[in-house]
């Protein structure tokens, strides 16, 4: 029996290996490249997606339409505002027609609603029967005439002052016992500088936008600034 040397023995263990190695290559090389590719995608952030479209969200499905939108423009018309009514809610906007705001861009400020006054009343009491009334004392909405002709409301707003128009107007609003919640500065490098004096109040509707219409008064809200008055502003 023919003897077979340990170095022999060595030699064909290690052929025998690389035959099988380089057999198994092609394959070898298939699987780790996929497990690479599944190891580096995983660590990878997944992609980010597309903005969505803005969608309208509805706070209360009793918000449409308004139940008194006469009542509320009529409340507008005493300031010479713009009545934007809704559900049991009466928004009145009056827009600065004078001096003319003016950003270090050249932009004319009191195109923007912004740059004006902002009263906005609803009822003293919300349930599921108070509504907006305004100035209707004729006991509509399951109300009495009595409760109607209370016409309690809360009251919210600011209004939009230069510096000189300040204390006139606290003034108005201290006789009248309105809250001042706020003063402060809305914007950067608008020539004359505005303040918004911002309030609370609650009383009667039609006594407010009266009580309102005094303190707009103090201001040079309501003068004519032709050509730069913005023909969103005025009576």
């Amino acid at each position: 029996m023919k003897t077979i040397s340990y170095t022999t023995l060595i030699v064909f263990a290690i052929s025998a290996g690389l035959i099988i190695s380089i057999s198994n290559t092609p394959q070898a090389v298939t699987t780790a490249y996929a497990q690479s590719q599944q190891q580096q995608q995983q660590s990878q952030a997944p992609p980010q997606q597309p903005p969505q479209n803005a969608t309208i969200y509805t706070f209360n499905q009793k918000s449409l339409p308004p139940n008194a939108p006469q009542n509320c423009a009529a409340l507008a018309s005493v300031v010479s505002g713009k009545a934007i009514p809704d559900y049991n809610l009466c928004d009145v906007v009056v827009y600065r027609q004078a001096p003319a705001i003016v950003r270090n861009d050249g932009i004319v400020l009191n195109n923007f609603s912004g740059i004006g006054h902002y009263i906005e009343l609803m009822p003293a009491v919300l349930n599921n029967t108070g509504v907006f009334k305004g100035n209707d004392t004729s006991g509509a909405a399951g109300q009495s005439t009595a409760q109607n002709a209370n016409n309690m409301s809360v009251a919210f707003g600011e209004f939009a002052l230069l510096d000189s128009e300040v204390v006139p107007v606290q003034n108005v609003m201290h006789k009248y016992n309105w809250t001042q919640t706020s003063l402060h500065h809305h914007m950067l490098n608008e020539l004359p500088k505005v303040l918004f004096l911002h309030w609370s109040v609650t009383a009667n509707a039609n006594d407010v936008i009266n009580q309102a219409k005094e303190m707009i008064m103090q201001t040079s809200t309501y003068q004519s600034q032709q050509p730069r008055t913005p023909t969103s502003a005025g009576p």
